[in-house]
C-alpha cells in the first residue's frame, strides 16, 4: 500500500521493484487512496507491504529483512 508524495513509499517501492526483479515477489504498488476503504484501513499507516495479503512490514522497509521473510515463506511452501 502506498500513496503519492510519501517519501517512506517512494524508498519502499525501490527496495520492492529490486527484490521483485530479483524474482523474490510479484510487486502490485495499490494507492490506499484510490478507494475509501483503503484510506480509512491503513490512514497514515504507509508504506505497508503484504505477503500473502497478511501486514508484513509498515513504513521504514529493510531489503534484507523483506528477503529473509520471503525466502523463508518460499522455504516453508516447499515443504508442504
Amino acid at each position: 500500500m502506498s500513496r503519492k508524495g510519501c517519501c517512506l513509499c517512494e524508498d519502499a517501492e525501490v527496495i520492492a521493484r529490486f527484490t521483485a526483479e530479483k524474482g523474490l515477489c510479484r510487486l502490485e504498488i495499490i494507492d490506499v487512496d484510490r478507494e475509501l476503504e483503503l484510506a480509512a484501513r491503513f490512514g497514515a499507516d504507509v508504506p505497508v507491504l503484504l505477503i500473502e495479503g497478511a501486514v508484513s512490514m509498515k513504513h521504514r522497509i529493510n531489503q534484507r529483512e523483506l528477503e529473509e521473510r520471503l525466502n523463508l515463506l518460499m522455504k516453508e511452501q516447499r515443504t508442504c
